[in-house]
């Protein structure tokens, strides 16, 4: 099969076909749905689709982000003869008693013990709960609090990394969080400009990437680049992404300033052709950078999109 893009779209009620996830060829052709809507119940509607992400079982998990739903649902990770992912059910839900921590969430990843965390935008905090293959509780089901979480507060069942509400070090404004190499987790504070990071499994604050930069600016979206030394950040207040050296610790400017008419920089991917793709979200295009010296080319791959993209994978 061959590699195609995946990419998720604001969605909503005025744009409702774009509440599924689209496939694009690499040339940069629409192709069809990603998501089979005839095999999701019907108590189950998409809207707001933001970030997937294939699962330690290669499952297809992906975020139903709008208020009212808030949810991880699970597709099959293999696609039918249709190049569709059938349903598999709903692995995280919102519920107001047991599960109030995942609230119009934004993003998910597994860390490298499969256990799966939820980043949500109207609690700001980071939620974790028993991954797919968990033999320490039911997979789907909120964690216990990690050690670092010591405090005498009432938190959300799961809570991996709190809110700046619950704890000094926590979440002003929640964004995308991902796993790096050194296997500690790294968060994008959009309030706080800033991008925190967390050692893995125990939740305790490690430091903050402002500290050793200023020019990060609203940060929203984090890519990590294909060897893992470099975390690329999307710096919302700049129109710009930066590119942070793990091993070095040192940020610098990757691609400037509205350069190739970046405005709003969501989800970023790298392709298999040497270029950096990033979502240009006000512009309604997908952008493309020379992934080793961040040139933008000479025009969008793909532009006049119908509605807001947000995240983008490259599959196959």
């Amino acid at each position: 099969m061959p590699k195609e893009w995946y990419i998720s779209f604001h969605g909503g009620d005025e744009k409702t076909s774009f509440n599924n996830i689209h496939v694009y060829s690499t040339n940069g052709k629409e192709l069809r749905k990603a998501l089979n809507k005839k095999s999701i119940p019907e108590s189950i509607t998409l809207r707001e689709l933001r970030g997937f992400v294939f699962g330690p079982d290669q499952n297809l998990y992906v975020v139903n982000a709008y208020f009212e739903y808030s949810e991880v649902l699970k597709f099959k990770g293999a696609s039918n003869r249709d190049g569709e992912h059938d349903f598999l059910g709903i692995f995280v839900k919102r519920h107001a008693d047991v599960n109030p921590g995942i609230d119009h969430p934004f993003n998910v990843a597994f860390d490298s013990e499969g256990d799966l965390y939820v980043s949500s935008q109207n609690t700001s905090l980071i939620a974790r709960y028993h991954g797919p293959a968990s033999k320490t509780g039911q997979p789907g089901t909120p964690m216990p609090l990690p050690r670092a979480l010591d405090i005498e507060i009432d938190l959300p069942p799961g809570t991996f990394v709190p809110s700046a509400k619950h704890a000094s070090n926590g979440l002003v404004e929640v964004r995308e969080a991902i796993f790096a190499p050194d296997n500690n987790l790294y968060v994008a504070d959009r309030a706080a400009d800033c991008v925190r990071i967390y050692e893995a499994r125990t939740g305790h604050f490690l430091r903050n990437l402002a500290s050793e930069s200023d020019q990060v600016d609203k940060p929203i979206h984090l890519l990590l680049s294909p060897d893992g030394r470099y975390l690329f950040i999307g710096s919302g207040g700049t129109d710009s992404i930066l590119r942070h050296d793990l091993r070095r610790n040192f940020t610098s400017v990757f691609v400037t300033p509205k350069s190739g008419g970046l405005n709003g920089p969501a989800g970023m991917a790298f392709g298999d052709d040497d270029f950096l793709y990033v979502a240009s979200r006000n512009r309604k295009e997908i952008l493309r950078y020379d992934a080793k010296d961040g040139r933008p080319s000479s025009r969008p791959f793909i532009k006049n999109l119908a509605d807001n993209p947000e995240f983008l994978m490259l599959v196959g």
